[in-house]
This record gives C-alpha cells, structure tokens and sequence, in this order.
C-alpha cells in the first residue's frame, strides 16, 4: 500500500480510532503476585516486555517472553504472564476498546492463528518510549487526554504491523482434542460446585485418564485450573468494581470468604484487597478488564 494514499478507512471500519482504556508499567523485580488465567470479553491487550523473562500462556499455546517483546491479547482469549523468576518480569500493558481493524472481528488486532509474541527488535527502544509518554501524559488536562489517545492508536498500529519470525513459533501445543474439550468444560462451569466425575461423565471417560491427560498438557489438575480460573476472575471483580471481597468469593463460587482470602493469598502472594490497593494505585485510565 502506498503511505501517500493511507487513511483512517484503509485500517479501521468506520474510520474508528481505537480508544486507550487503561495503561499501568510492572515493575521489573517487585514482589511477585502471580495473575492466574483469565479474559476480557470487551477489550483487547498489548503488552511490551521491558525486561525480565517469563512465559505468556495464552489459550492452549505457551510462549518464552523476553526483553524486547511484544505479547498480544485478542478479546476473548484466555491469557496469563508468568515470571520465571520470584520476583515481577517487567511489562508495560494496554488495554483497548472500540478496536475494529478492517477485515477482523471486533477487538482484534492480530490473526487469532497468528504468533502472540512478536520480538519489537530495532524498534523496541521507540516503543518503550512511547510507552512512557503515555504514562507521562495521563492527566486530567483534556490536550493531554488526546495526545494520550493519539499515541495508543498509534502504538496499536505499530505492534498490529509488525513482522513476525521464526522466534515467535508456538513452543508447546497442548491442544489435544480432549484437554481442549475438558477446557471448555471448565470454563463453562468453573464458578459452580466442580467435581472430577462430573466432568469426567461430561467428557465419556474415566477419573484417572482425564486427570493424567489433562496434567500432563497443561501442567495442572483439572481443579487446580478451576481454581485458578476463579482466583482470575476474582482478580478482574477487585480491579473493575468495588464489590467487597466477601461479594467476590460467592461470585466466583467460594461460600466461606475465610477460604477465598487464604487461597487468594497463597496463589497471588496477597490479600484480595491488598491486591486491589496495589494495582489501582500503578493504574491510568478507566478501572473497566472486562
């Protein structure tokens, strides 16, 4: 496509720029608090790796992240960011709404069978850059409020059009037919009263074989991922919404909220409401992950 002749019409339906919701900065080597999977159905992520190493699990695929990297979330995706080490890996994350890139549903800005982690290379320094003048610029004045908006679209656009490699090939397919099916499963009901023969019947199989199967391509039982689905939507209650936590243990399927807060902190490395205090205060922009 010729650069003289692009328009707002070329790249986005509607000639609709994106709309910058949210944007926080990790910092590189803070006390871990571990985000377990979870989804946005509403909003699309783009985060920058500014240092650190981790791994970025995205619905049945796993990635090695690094410096450097871009690490992108279509909505809808189930996706956690997980730090090799015990302290944070840094990132920068973003999130969209309003996102409608010609040619693909709305908030996505990546073909879903494209590569989710993409190296920035050359241009890693100019987005790292651009990511703290976004931060900078996240004010109450209303020039600052548009430059802010501005700068997200076009970060939006940069990462959208940047090249892939063979770095970025998927490092584990964990996507057998029948983990993909007990994931389904999991993800419909996790809120309510689980159990393995339940989930076992639903599948046509036997306790011992769905257990090991599932273990063996996702690295956790069949409850623990139930668990951690439910601590991940907990984490999305207490970021987007001041219900109390006794509110979000029952949402999330926990009757005694003493429970809820002795799991939550020890799978987060936090009480729920410490959780909530901490990443308000690194936060710019509307509270609304979902």
């Amino acid at each position: 496509m010729n650069g003289a002749n692009v328009t707002l019409a070329n790249i986005f339906e509607g000639n609709r720029l994106p709309t910058l919701v949210y944007a926080n900065r990790q910092d590189y080597g803070r006390e871990k608090h571990d985000r377990p999977m979870h989804g946005h159905d509403s909003l699309c992520e783009l985060l920058l790796c500014y240092r650190g190493f981790g791994t970025y699990n995205i619905d049945s695929f796993s990635y090695v992240i690094q410096e450097g990297d871009l690490i992108y979330y279509n909505a809808g995706e189930l996706h956690e960011v997980v730090s090799n080490y015990d302290t944070e890996i840094g990132t920068y994350c973003f999130g969209f709404s309003d996102v409608h890139f010609r040619g693909m549903p709305e908030n996505h800005f990546i073909p879903q069978d494209s590569p989710h982690v993409r190296p920035s290379q050359g241009m890693f320094r100019f987005l790292r850059d651009l990511a703290e003048q976004i931060l900078d610029r996240y004010n109450s004045n209303p020039f600052d409020q548009l430059t802010v908006q501005l700068l997200g679209a076009s970060l939006l656009m940069l990462a959208a059009q940047m090249p892939t490699t063979p770095q970025e090939e998927r490092i584990s397919d964990t996507a057998s037919q029948l983990t993909a099916r007990i994931k389904e499963y999991i993800d419909a009901h996790y809120t309510e009263p689980l159990k393995l023969e339940d989930i076992a019947q639903a599948m046509s199989c036997s306790v011992p074989y769905l257990a090991h199967t599932f273990k063996d391509a996702t690295g956790y039982s069949p409850i623990q991922y139930a668990i951690r689905r439910r601590i991940g939507l907990a984490q999305t209650l207490l970021i987007s919404s001041d219900y109390s936590a006794t509110r979000i243990a029952t949402m999330v399927g926990y009757d005694n909220t003493n429970y809820f807060n002795s799991l939550f902190t020890r799978m987060v490395g936090t009480t729920p409401i410490r959780y909530r205090k901490k990443y308000l205060e690194s936060l710019h922009g509307e509270r609304d992950q979902t």
